[in-house]
């Protein structure tokens, strides 16, 4: 595993010639950004709504799942803006992909609302499991049904009605295995759908009771994943589909455990790769290491030889001491 920057993720999507082109619902419209930059609209609170790989200029790979409740901004055009998490100040075009200083990219915030039916629907219906399981019941109904047909029609029961039966069910399974599928789906979908309410309102009361800057803590939490996974070979993408549930452990090191639905998308042998996973992470909140560029000043001392050093080189050009940590909630531990 080799540390990769935001930089250097940048430039592997360039080796390959791979564009990202991920599309956002912001009001009635449909907006788009490009990881090649051929075409970047300004997003307000926009939820994700699919996103489209191109390699060569081709597509490759389409991926349609993502969590609603997850909203986006990209601004290009806007008046100075302190960083929440360092306090630098900024115009609003040098932090659409993520403050220079800090390197967060404060542009996430996580809405409390209700999902709907349509949101658990399409979660279930684009589930291999899913799948597979009305598959399984859709030959075994249509295989008994074929049976009882045979049985009550023939006089005898031979090799030939096996084979009737065998070739009859296949016929009827294919025929009725739409119907099973929304079927199936309409009747998983009510205790789906109150599991992710009940997990709605223990995350709410989380927050209630936690204290912890909310939109902070997911701005860190992304960027300490995004940091994670692109050290990653071949790893060109990712994205959390579900926050599952937290845990807090107050203390001299505040502890906070995620357990979250993550998506990667990997890029071997000249093809794109999705995978989805289920991980806990254990994030750290940095009490005394966080530097603040307060009044918009970038140049701090280091901490070991006096020297002035840009917060934004990561370490001291003379000694080479690492300055401190520019995040709140630092990623220690995944399982």
């Amino acid at each position: 595993m080799s540390l990769i920057s935001d930089k250097y993720h940048e430039e592997r999507l360039k080796q390959y010639n791979i564009n990202i082109k991920t599309k956002y619902i912001v009001g009635n419209n449909i907006l788009e950004r490009n990881t090649n930059n051929s075409l970047n609209d300004d997003i307000k609170s926009g939820i994700r709504c699919s996103k489209e790989y191109y390699v060569n200029n081709v597509l490759k790979h389409t991926e349609r799942e993502f969590d609603s409740r997850i909203e986006y901004t990209f601004m290009t055009k806007g008046e100075e803006y302190n960083c929440p998490n360092c306090g630098m100040l900024l115009n609003l075009s040098k932090i659409e992909d993520g403050c220079p200083y800090c390197k967060t990219h404060y542009n996430i915030d996580y809405v409390d609302k209700d999902l709907g039916s349509k949101y658990h629907y399409d979660h279930v219906i684009h589930s291999n499991v899913y799948r597979i399981i009305t598959g399984i019941i859709d030959i075994v109904i249509s295989f008994l049904l074929s049976f009882l047909f045979i049985k009550s029609t023939s006089r005898t029961f031979n090799e030939i009605d096996i084979i009737k039966i065998f070739v009859y069910g296949i016929i009827l399974a294919l025929l009725l295995y739409y119907l099973f599928y929304s079927i199936d789906a309409y009747i998983v979908i009510g205790p789906i759908k109150r599991y992710k309410e009940r997990q709605n309102n223990k995350q709410k009361a989380f927050w209630q009771k936690s204290n912890i800057d909310k939109r902070k803590f997911f701005n860190n939490f992304n960027y300490e994943i995004e940091k994670y996974y692109y050290n990653m070979d071949n790893v060109i993408d990712y994205d959390i589909l579900d926050y599952l549930d937290f845990k807090y452990f107050p203390g001299n090191k505040d502890c906070v455990k995620v357990k979250a639905r993550i998506r990667l998308i990997y890029y071997v042998d000249h093809k794109i790769v999705s995978k989805t996973s289920t991980a806990t992470y254990t994030l750290f909140k940095n009490n005394d290491g966080v530097t603040k560029l307060d009044d918009g000043i970038n140049i701090i001392m280091c901490p070991n030889c006096g020297a002035s050093i840009d917060a934004s080189a990561g370490e001291c050009a003379y000694c080479h001491t690492k300055i401190n940590y520019l995040q709140e909630w630092i990623l220690k531990q995944k399982n």
